[in-house]
């Protein structure tokens, strides 16, 4: 399964694939369409906004992206930051995996975000002893 468009800095995941995440910060940052380039573009400077259109605020949220090992950022709307804090607030009670993906509703695939139980990575060994106390 080819998974590299899970691992770049914009990861996208189709319905139903999962990417585990660790967050690590939002930012409130300014984005607006750009005609010359055909793409959204940050806004860095205040001479940048004549050149853009639609100009809007987002919340970007910065994550390692445990697939690639690399951060990603996401965009996110308020109601899909809020539904975030509610599974992380979850996450900081009872421990686990963060999980994030993206569903289609009707016309529009929003960000979504899941808590899954960490799953067991240690394995019961058997402590150390002699052979002779073995047998």
């Amino acid at each position: 399964m080819n998974e590299y468009h899970l691992s770049k800095l914009f990861s996208k995941p189709k319905d139903g694939e999962y990417v585990p995440i660790t967050f690590v910060e939002f930012r409130q940052r300014l984005v607006g369409w750009s005609p010359e380039l055909r793409r959204s573009m940050y806004v860095e400077r205040e001479d940048d906004k004549e050149k853009l259109k639609r100009i809007r605020e987002v919340n970007v949220m910065t994550a390692i992206n445990h697939i690639s090992g690399r951060t990603s950022s996401i965009e996110l709307t308020d109601e899909e930051k809020l539904q975030f804090e509610e599974v992380y607030s979850d996450f900081l009670k009872k421990g686990g995996q963060l999980m994030y993906t993206r569903k289609k509703l009707g016309a529009r695939t929003v960000s979504f975000f899941e808590l899954r139980e960490a799953e067991k990575r240690a394995i019961d060994t058997p402590g150390k002893s002699l052979l002779s106390d073995r047998m």
